[in-house]
C-alpha cells in the first residue's frame, strides 16, 4: 500500500498568473481621426476602382460567351 500523500506531490500547484487590467485606448485627436478617415477613403476609392475594372472584364466575358452561344445555337 502506497503513501496517501503520493498523488499530491506529482502535480504541483501552479497559481493563476496575474495580468494587468485592460486599459481601453484613448480616443484619437480630431487631427488623427481626420488623417485616418482620409487614408481609409483613399483605400476604399482604390478598391472601388479595382472592382469596376473587374466588373468590366466580367461583362465583356459575358458578352463574348453570349455571342459564342448565339452562333452555335
Amino acid at each position: 500500500m502506497g503513501y496517501p500523500y503520493r498523488r499530491y506531490w506529482r502535480y504541483p500547484f501552479y497559481p493563476m498568473p496575474l495580468y494587468p487590467p485592460f486599459m481601453p485606448p484613448y480616443p484619437p485627436s480630431p487631427e488623427d481621426e481626420l488623417r485616418m478617415l482620409e487614408d481609409y477613403k483613399r483605400e476604399l476609392e482604390a478598391e472601388l476602382k479595382d472592382l469596376e475594372e473587374e466588373l468590366k472584364s466580367v461583362e465583356a466575358r459575358i458578352e463574348e460567351l453570349r455571342k459564342t452561344l448565339g452562333q452555335k445555337g
